[in-house]
């Protein structure tokens, strides 16, 4: 019986340009956020862009998924906040990640925090995240532009629905002592209210968001979410080109 073929990313690291600042370990402190809003959305994309923007350690989403992720942090250290992504679903071994491929942020203390302590390059941008009594919008204006809009609809209510929801660990590009790694984002999500339902988007700028391939096609599903989250200090790590299974996830040591 022949061995399953396994799919893997095609990108190698010089095609990822220069990483982000180094991150900074200093302070090693859990932040806690309450009643942050979590606009989630899945949808299909063409299995060949997933794996031409993978890594080489990284496999692909079956089918492939891209994310549109809005968050809106009413209060917290750094005060009000808006903070949205677009990522690439994918695997390290069997667990699943997205590979963040761009984010925007309103708040500059917000932005500085997330860049530091998780490696998120945000771009600054106006961002909306609204919701209305028949839907609910995402927004990122950039230069009084709007790149992405994700509109979700049809939305009902989930019983206990913080077993219905699950984040996929974010991955970005960053620099750990000193080489390009791939940094884990790490955060525990205390649910207070779910909404699930159908989601699109109206705007989709793939160029102005970073690559004018990444393309979303069949709507999966969105979701919307209240719950106070709990970020945590990050502690593993992605290499760029030796996947998980051969010893190229592990945990930042002595950090």
């Amino acid at each position: 019986m022949s061995k399953p073929e396994l799919l893997y990313g095609e990108r190698v690291p010089a095609d990822f340009g220069q990483p982000g600042n180094p991150l900074n370990f200093g302070d090693r402190s859990t932040v806690e956020l309450t009643e942050v809003e979590i606009f989630y959305s899945l949808f299909e994309l063409p299995m060949d862009v997933a794996i031409a923007r993978l890594p080489k350690s990284l496999h692909p989403s079956i089918p492939a998924v891209m994310a549109t992720n809005f968050w809106h942090g009413r209060e917290g250290p750094f005060g009000e906040f808006n903070l949205a992504t677009v990522a690439l679903a994918c695997r390290t071994g069997i667990k699943p990640r997205h590979l963040i491929i761009g984010s925007w942020c309103d708040n500059p203390a917000a932005a500085q925090f997330f860049r530091e302590r998780y490696g998120f390059n945000c771009q600054a941008a106006a961002i909306q995240c609204r919701e209305s009594f028949e839907r609910v919008v995402g927004r990122i204006v950039v230069d009084d532009k709007t790149i992405l809009e994700t509109v979700g609809t049809e939305f009902l209510p989930i019983v206990s629905g913080g077993g219905s929801v699950k984040y996929s660990p974010p991955l970005n590009l960053t620099v750990i002592d000193g080489q390009a790694m791939l940094a884990q984002f790490e955060a525990g999500y205390s649910f207070k209210r779910v909404l699930r339902g159908s989601a699109n988007n109206p705007i989709f700028n793939a160029r102005e968001i970073g690559d004018d391939a990444i393309q979303p096609t069949t709507p999966i599903a969105g979701t919307l979410a209240v719950c106070d989250v709990h970020l945590l200090p990050v502690r593993f790590q992605v290499d760029l080109t030796v996947p998980a299974e051969a010893g190229g996830a592990s945990k930042i040591g002595g950090k």
